[in-house]
């Protein structure tokens, strides 16, 4: 079933065609039969005309030198309106021609025979035609065989057209490949001058492109590894998480970012931060396509910025452990005792709890600094101090309070279980190995009792009991009597 053409679709085609034709050479072969049908005819002049929608235009002659004339005088507008042969045998006595100006003056037409010229659409183009200067009657065998050489010049003029219709095509194509060409030139050395790592892949996996960078990452020409799958280029545990990952980011449908580790081809190992996300080909198959930047260099520099502040976290324990430590026994120093004093003296008065504190001093520190000198000393504080820091209750906070004085603050403990703890403190000194001989101390206790309204009056308490202990002849434990 052939479609019917609009008008503005003929006219077009017309348009196209004629314009061909015009724009080539007249055919050697579409001339000879322009006179073999003058010949057979007796007519002085054979020619082809093309028509469009206001013209025609006179082709294939030598005898008629008229370029184009409007198609409102042409016998050819005539003849393309019927099927077969069109003829005017005396134009003078037909009244459609007797005023033509073709008829009355030049070239003085007074007879026609033409047929139409049509393409392969059966869309009339043009006519085939003899004329003759004087009145003229065509024998039957003259009529058919102009009609036969109408087909075959029809035929031949098609056949340019068509011609041209391909040149034209073929150069389109060679135009369109050039500047895929070109286009795939440009994008080709867009990418090798990209400092990322950028490649495609198609749904098996196989590598369709990789650029400059990605190839010298991994030692290899830029064509080497095309068509290679994952499979044949990394290890079996690699390309099993590769692959893993490619198919979903295929099937997720958008971009997807993740951080590499990659061996080089120099056996180092550099960290990647990859995009990798879905794209199609022209036939709209699903290929994945990634981009990757070389982040070894800011993860080194994370890593260091971590491990710098781990150091400087480390560094601000040891400080804050240096601020409420006593460096040489290892007890809390007296800041960090005082602190703890007055949080408990305030718990101890809000919820009725006891709350004791021991002070203890070591006898005749001086003699031993003096006679087995200072480093002695300090290692009998020291040692004082593991005394107390291991025998102390959980609960219990010793301190070094300053010089040779230490204090230990109780929590919820009366008089009886502050007392309890002296004596086992002193028969830890008394027992212990001492190096140059034998240590004794003097302790001061006190406990908290309603009179006081703050924690440092306790310690004034446990002071006096101290001292009262020293003059008492050292070595014991006093009370505060209150």
């Amino acid at each position: 079933m052939t479609l019917r053409r609009t008008e503005a679709e003929a006219a077009s085609l017309r348009a196209i065609w004629t314009r061909d034709l015009l724009d080539s050479q007249p055919e050697f072969e579409c001339g000879e039969l322009v006179r073999l049908a003058a010949c057979l005819c007796g007519t002085p002049i054979g020619l082809v005309t093309l028509l469009n929608e206001r013209h025609q235009w006179f082709r294939a002659s030598d005898d008629l030198k008229m370029g184009e004339t409007p198609r409102e005088v042409a016998f050819c507008a005539h003849a393309v309106r019927q099927n077969g042969l069109f003829m005017v045998n005396d134009a003078l006595t037909d009244p459609r021609f007797s005023s033509n100006p073709l008829v009355t003056w030049d070239p003085a037409i007074r007879f026609f025979a033409g047929v139409g010229l049509y393409n392969s659409d059966d869309e009339p183009m043009g006519t085939f035609c003899v004329i003759d200067m004087a009145p003229r009657i065509l024998s039957e065998d003259q009529m058919e065989a102009l009609e036969i050489l109408g087909r075959q010049i029809s035929l031949r003029l098609e056949a340019v057209v068509q011609r041209k219709a391909l040149e034209q095509a073929l150069a389109d194509k060679e135009r369109a490949s050039a500047g895929l060409k070109a286009s795939e030139e440009l994008f080709r050395a867009f990418m090798n001058a990209s400092p990322f790592l950028s490649y495609i892949k198609d749904a098996a996996g196989r590598l369709l492109f990789y650029n400059r960078s990605f190839a010298q990452r991994f030692g290899v020409s830029e064509y080497a590894w095309l068509g290679r799958t994952d499979e044949q280029l990394w290890s079996r545990k690699l390309t099993k998480s590769m692959r893993t990952h490619d198919l979903e980011v295929m099937a997720g449908g958008k971009m997807v970012e993740t951080e590499e580790l990659i061996r080089n081809s120099d056996g180092s190992v550099s960290s990647l931060r990859s995009f990798k996300f879905p794209c199609h080909d022209s036939a709209r198959n699903v290929l994945l396509a990634g981009v990757a930047v070389d982040v070894s260099e800011e993860v080194a520099h994370h890593a260091e910025l971590e491990r710098y502040h781990r150091e400087l976290e480390d560094a601000n324990d040891q400080l804050r452990k240096l601020a409420v430590t006593d460096e040489l026994t290892g007890l809390r120093n007296r800041r960090s005792f005082e602190e703890r004093l007055i949080m408990e003296f305030s718990l101890a008065r809000r919820r009725k709890r006891e709350l004791s504190v021991l002070l203890i001093d070591v006898d005749n520190f001086k003699t031993i600094n003096d006679r087995w000198g200072h480093a002695a000393g300090d290692e009998v504080l020291r040692r004082l101090g593991m005394i107390l820091r291991t025998t102390v209750r959980l609960p219990d906070l010793p301190a070094r309070y300053g010089g040779e004085e230490f204090v230990v603050l109780l929590p919820e403990s009366g008089e009886e279980s502050a007392m309890g703890l002296a004596r086992r403190v002193m028969q830890r000194v008394a027992t212990e190995d001492w190096e140059n001989e034998p240590l004794t101390i003097s302790v001061g206790m006190a406990s908290v009792n309603e009179s006081l309204e703050s924690g440092f009056q306790l310690v004034e308490l446990a002071d006096e009991a101290l001292y009262a202990a020293k003059r008492a002849g050292k070595n014991r434990v006093m009370v505060h009597s209150g």
